[in-house]
C-alpha cells in the first residue's frame, strides 16, 4: 500500500469502539499561533542514558513517582515494570493483565492520583471503571496489592475520567461540552467549549471530542487539573473550588485540529489530516510546572512523534522557560519536586534518559 493511502482514524461505533486508521487529505494551510514567542528564558539540559533501558522491551506511557518510573511495557503477564531511577535498576512488574478483580487490560490510562499524588489511579477503557492503588503497597509488596475501585462502571459516553477531591470525578467524551463534573455516577456540571468551536458550524460535539481527545493531569497535592488536547495545541486549567464546582481558570488555545468529519449512521469518527501539527507531543506535570514535550512541524504520518524541545508552564498557564534537550524525545515524565526529567526514545531499542533539574 502506497504512503498516500495510510490512514488515521480514531471512531467511536456505537457506545464506545476506536480503531487507528491513517488517511492522505490535503487542505489549505492552517494559520497557527506560535506560543514560542510567549518565552524569554531557554535552559540546555544534557542527558545520560539509563541502564536500566535494556529491561525495557517498548515504553508506551511513562510516570515518575519520586523516584520511582513506572513504564507502561506490556510483557505476556503484567503491563507495567518499575524502576528505580536513582540506582540505576530494574525493581518489580506490576499490573497483571487479566479480568479478575484489580487485574488490568492494555486499554488503560494512568494518572497520579490520590490527595497527595502518593496513589496510582488507573482507568480502564474497555471496563470503564477507575482504581487506585496505594505506591507504598506498589513498592513493598511482593505481588499487586488490592485495589481500591470506585463507583462502579462509568456510561459508555465517556472516553476517560480521572478523580478529584471525595466523590468527584471529571470526564471527557461524547458529550456537549468537553469536561463533565461527576459523583455517585451522575453528572453534576459539564463546562468549556471545545477550541475554534465556532469553526467547525454543524459538527457534532462528539466528532469534536474525537478530534481534539483531552488528557487529564491532575496536580499532584491541589484541585487543579490540566486538560491538554491530544492533536493539536491546546490547554485548559480547571479547578473544583470549595463549594464543589468546575471552574474555567484559564484557557490557552493556540489551533484547531486539522480533520475531517467522517462519521457515519453508527460511528462517530475524526480523521487526523497529513498536514495536522500536533503541538503536544507528550505532557507531564509536577507541584509547581506543566512540561509539554512541543513540536509545531506537520505531522506528515512520521511516528512516534519525537522532540528535544519543551516548553514549561506553571499551573497558572504562564510561560516560565524552554528546555533545549540535547536528543529528541517522544515520551516525558518529571517527579513531583522537579528533581529530574525522563526521557524515552526508541531507535531500535528502549532508552530511558535523565535529564537533571535541580
Amino acid at each position: 500500500m502506497s504512503k498516500r493511502r495510510l490512514r488515521f482514524k480514531v471512531i467511536y461505533i456505537l457506545l464506545y469502539l476506536i480503531g487507528g486508521f491513517l488517511l492522505w487529505s490535503c487542505s489549505d494551510a492552517l494559520i497557527v499561533e506560535n506560543p514560542l514567542i510567549e518565552f524569554q528564558v531557554k535552559n540546555r539540559l544534557n542527558s545520560i542514558r539509563l541502564h536500566s533501558s535494556d529491561s525495557l522491551f517498548r515504553a508506551g506511557e511513562i510516570l515518575l513517582f519520586d523516584k520511582f518510573l513506572f513504564v507502561k511495557d506490556e510483557e505476556l503477564e503484567y503491563l507495567f515494570k518499575i524502576i528505580d531511577v536513582d540506582q540505576d535498576r530494574f525493581l518489580k512488574r506490576f499490573g497483571k493483565i487479566g479480568q479478575g478483580p484489580c487485574e488490568m487490560n492494555p486499554f488503560l490510562s494512568i494518572f497520579k492520583s490520590g490527595k497527595n499524588g502518593d496513589m496510582l489511579g488507573v482507568y480502564e477503557m474497555e471496563m470503564r471503571e477507575f482504581q487506585e492503588y496505594p505506591i507504598g503497597q506498589i513498592l513493598e509488596s511482593k505481588d499487586d496489592p488490592d485495589c481500591i475501585p470506585f463507583q462502579g462502571k462509568f456510561d459508555g459516553f465517556i472516553r476517560t475520567a480521572i478523580k478529584l477531591e471525595g466523590d468527584y470525578f471529571l470526564g471527557a467524551g461524547m458529550i456537549e461540552k468537553p469536561f463533565m463534573l461527576i459523583s455517585k455516577g451522575k453528572e453534576i456540571q459539564s463546562v468549556g467549549t471545545f477550541p475554534f468551536q465556532e469553526k467547525f458550524e454543524g459538527i457534532a460535539p462528539s466528532t469534536l471530542d474525537m478530534a481534539y481527545q483531552s488528557n487529564f493531569y491532575k496536580h499532584p497535592s491541589k484541585s487543579l487539573v490540566l486538560a491538554s488536547s491530544t492533536f493539536s495545541f491546546n490547554m485548559d486549567f480547571l479547578e473544583l473550588n470549595e463549594e464543589g464546582q468546575l471552574i474555567i481558570n484559564k484557557s490557552l488555545h493556540y489551533w484547531p485540529t486539522e480533520f475531517e468529519d467522517s462519521s457515519g449512521p453508527n460511528m462517530i469518527s475524526a480523521t487526523i489530516k497529513k498536514e495536522n501539527r500536533f503541538g503536544n507531543v507528550f505532557t507531564t506535570v509536577s507541584e509547581d510546572y506543566i512540561y509539554v514535550l512541543y513540536s509545531d512541524e506537520p505531522w506528515e504520518y512520521h511516528y512516534p512523534l519525537k522532540s528535544k524541545r519543551v516548553l514549561v508552564y506553571d499551573w497558572g498557564g504562564n510561560p516560565v522557560k524552554i528546555l533545549e534537550l540535547d536528543r529528541e524525545v517522544s515520551i516525558i515524565a518529571v517527579n513531583e519536586k522537579d528533581r529530574d526529567l525522563i526521557g524515552y526514545v526508541d531507535d531500535g531499542k528502549a532508552n530511558l534518559y535523565r535529564f537533571e533539574l535541580d
